[in-house]
């Protein structure tokens, strides 16, 4: 199908056509209220709509729910999420929704780990820093000073006061720096399921994770930063330490392309096929 503008008249129109000949509304966004996507497929009474939660949505639809804003069409569509935590969060404000993976990485081939040991990290804003744990990778850092520590993707490019193991970079070629990174550490409040925890994972990177997702092992805060970074860093110097094995099979296993695509068609024609009395109800148990 060819790219529809969303930021032009005719490309408009054209989306809304296609919504209108579709059988299945597919709307990337979660959400306890109508957008101008879930508008339109009410206007054209359209029965199979699923709503799709990822990143910070319920954090946008918990604020509509304290301001009593809920809309029981949208709340009584077919509801997804890409993780289990943000399922649970989604059910946490009255959806039905079930955990289905939507996400995938391309394959890779695996670099040994690198000589110096290293932590890779991630923030592309430095006015959300709080939400992706800016403060506790600078206290981290801190206390481990013997340890190389890098931020890549912050757009203002440079935080003030940072250690001097800390080096802060702006966008770059992040292949080039999974291969010299021996952890990745994503130590966000609050998240969806992060593609650079699946980009690391597929290239053999130990993870630390705020969430428990397979492959990755869950830290919390400072203090299990700090003793997960050393052992693993202990590891290393003993030269024990090997690439990622469990988080490479988890990508092979859930988070492959033609994997993902199966699973995905397969949920949506289970959609698409159920009766409409059934249409809004789970249609299967959740994806493995």
């Amino acid at each position: 199908m060819p790219y529809r503008s969303p930021f032009h008249p005719v490309g408009l129109a054209q989306r809304f056509t296609d919504l209108a000949q579709s059988d299945l509304a597919f709307s990337w966004t979660g959400n306890i209220n109508p957008g101008l996507f879930l508008r339109a497929a009410r206007a054209l009474d359209k029965k199979k709509v699923i709503v799709l939660w990822c990143g910070s949505d319920v954090l946008f639809a918990a604020e509509q729910l304290k301001a009593g804003r809920k809309d029981p069409w949208v709340s009584s569509r077919v509801h997804w999420a890409v993780s289990p935590w943000l399922a649970d969060e989604a059910r946490a404000l009255g959806l039905d929704c079930d955990y289905v993976p939507i996400s995938f990485v391309p394959p890779v081939e695996p670099s040994p780990l690198p000589e110096e040991f290293s932590v890779l990290t991630y923030a592309p804003s430095a006015k959300k820093a709080e939400l992706y744990g800016v403060d506790r990778i600078l206290d981290v850092a801190a206390k481990l000073p013997s340890i190389s520590f890098r931020l890549v993707g912050l757009k203002e490019g440079s935080i003030p006061g940072a250690p001097k193991n800390l080096q802060v970079f702006g966008k770059v070629n992040l292949d080039q720096f999974f291969g010299d990174s021996t952890v990745l550490w994503r130590p966000v409040r609050h998240d969806g399921l992060s593609f650079i925890v699946l980009e690391a994972l597929s290239h053999g990177r130990h993870v630390l994770y705020s969430y428990p997702l397979p492959g990755c092992a869950q830290v919390r805060g400072v203090v299990d930063a700090v003793e997960r970074i050393t052992h693993l860093r202990d590891l290393h110097a003993s030269r024990s330490l090997g690439l990622n094995q469990a988080g490479l099979d988890v990508i092979a296993r859930d988070y492959d392309k033609d994997v993902v695509r199966q699973r995905i068609l397969r949920r949506w024609e289970q959609v698409i096929l159920a009766p409409i009395s059934q249409a809004f109800v789970r249609t299967a148990p959740a994806a493995k």
